[in-house]
């Protein structure tokens, strides 16, 4: 990943020359010069496509999107020729020198250290397509299948299908998904091929910021989970066939049958477990893991209690009667609580970020997770890293590693970036195997290992 250094190299070099230009007498001649930072600019947002979302680079884009209209405008002013300006003393050159090299730090700094191709070893591919509804149309999925081609008897390693968050789709747990095929599992990860709408990014990010404060942010989240709960049955209707994948074989040949776990990131996560009774009815289900799963489908919108208007009231008392209910109709509705909380016959792992035990996120955008772990039998456990954030159990902290230090504020991680997708995958590996040796069933394939201080494992009941 290392060679995007190469293009911000030449950007910063771009713009490091316009800064110190009017220092300089022979450079103060060179007409040319003045478009520098629109080069830099251009060359700055063809990054972004070149090397997907860069957060690292923003600071440099910004900047440079700042000095681009003020060298337009400054050389418009003297006809496109600095020559006649007066000489310009360096210092004057040094704020802006010291933001460049503070762009230039951020993005050389937080460049990703490891190489965040798609990995393609052991790995197969395949596309699916579901049928369209009246509610939904056509939707198309983009499956991986990790496997242990070095494995003699792979129908004896559990299939963990796992179902990628939104953001990021395959690209953000691949890693973790090779991680867990290292660990014992043959993984089945699956996302949507589409990408979102901008209506349907703004119903994402206005659910997870306001789902459990506002009723139409929730019910906007409560949408997504629903269409969740389509996707798992759908593709669990297929699994249940035994598909055969292209070149690989039976999926039944490369896993087992009987030991199998569903894993899912965001809604995914609040499906799996609003569809619990169903799941474990439809397959040999041994657990589930719900990641950063937000469960706006539980909370309840408060009620307008309306007073009953007497029979002899006057014109007047009815006009003000019907007026107040309008105006109650069009209110913006809270979250006042819970409905009731799913009952579980499988065992359930929830994992969420550091912040989830900080009393105002507990009571807040967690509640209802803990609600349901509270309720959860016959097993139920809540892992927590100190100092992650909801991104941190995915392969967010090596690709975007500036995410993971602004969030965690200077604290020190748990783990370094490289680490985070096998500390994921050693979290749910210990809970799956728990699970088999509690069943008495064969989880020598499972790779166990202890985990490291500030993984808080929290058992109910």
């Amino acid at each position: 990943m290392q060679e995007i250094w190469i293009p911000e190299s030449l950007i910063i070099l771009f713009l490091f020359i316009h800064i110190i230009r009017p220092t300089i007498k022979k450079f103060r001649d060179i007409d040319g010069l003045a478009w520098l930072p629109l080069l830099s600019l251009l060359l700055t947002i063809t990054l972004f496509p070149a090397y997907g979302f860069r957060p690292e680079v923003i600071p440099l884009l910004l900047f440079a999107a700042v000095l681009t209209p003020l060298s337009i405008i400054k050389q418009g002013k003297v006809s496109i020729k600095y020559r006649g300006f007066r000489k310009v003393k360096f210092v004057s050159a040094l704020p802006p020198l010291i933001f460049l090299a503070a762009t230039t730090w951020i993005a050389f700094y937080f460049t990703p250290q490891k190489d965040t191709a798609l990995g393609t070893v052991g790995v197969h591919t395949q596309r699916l397509k579901s049928g369209a509804t009246e509610e939904r149309n056509q939707t198309e999925y983009s499956i991986r299948v990790y496997i242990d081609e070095n494995d003699s008897q792979p129908s004896r390693r559990p299939l963990l299908i796992l179902l990628s968050p939104a953001l990021g789709s395959h690209s953000a747990v691949d890693m973790v998904s090779q991680e867990l095929r290292n660990r014992g599992f043959t993984v089945l990860a699956v996302s949507e091929r589409l990408k979102a709408s901008p209506a349907k990014l703004f119903r994402r990010i206005n659910a997870y910021f306001s789902g459990t404060v506002s009723a139409g942010a929730n019910a906007r989240g409560r949408v997504l989970e629903e269409e969740r709960k389509e996707d798992i049955l759908f593709l669990l209707s297929w699994i249940k066939q035994n598909p055969r994948l292209e070149g690989k074989g039976l999926l039944f040949d490369l896993a087992s049958r009987d030991m199998i776990f569903l894993a899912g990131y965001n809604t995914g996560g609040s499906a799996l477990v609003l569809l619990e009774n169903t799941l474990s009815q439809e397959t040999q289900l041994r657990g589930l893991i719900a990641v950063e799963s937000p469960l706006w489908s539980l909370y309840r919108e408060e009620e307008y209690i309306r007073a009953a208007l007497s029979v002899d009231a006057g014109w007047y008392e009815s006009v003000r009667y019907g007026i107040n209910n309008w105006f109650m109709g069009i209110k913006p509705k809270k979250i006042t609580g819970l409905g009731p909380l799913p009952k579980f016959s499988t065992p359930i792992l929830f994992m969420v970020s550091g912040r989830s035990l900080e009393p105002k996120f507990r009571e807040g955008r967690y509640l209802a997770l803990f609600k349901t772990l509270e309720a959860a039998r016959p097993y139920a456990l809540l892992a927590s890293v100190d100092n992650t954030s909801p991104l941190d159990y995915t392969d967010f902290p090596i690709k975007h590693p500036i995410i993971t230090t602004l969030y965690s504020g200077g604290r020190k991680p748990v783990v370094n970036n490289l680490e985070a997708p096998s500390l994921t995958a050693a979290i749910i590996t210990r809970f799956a195997a728990d699970i088999l040796k509690t069943e008495s069933m064969t989880s020598s394939r499972l790779v166990d290992s202890p985990l490291p201080a500030g993984v808080r494992i929290t058992r109910q009941p």
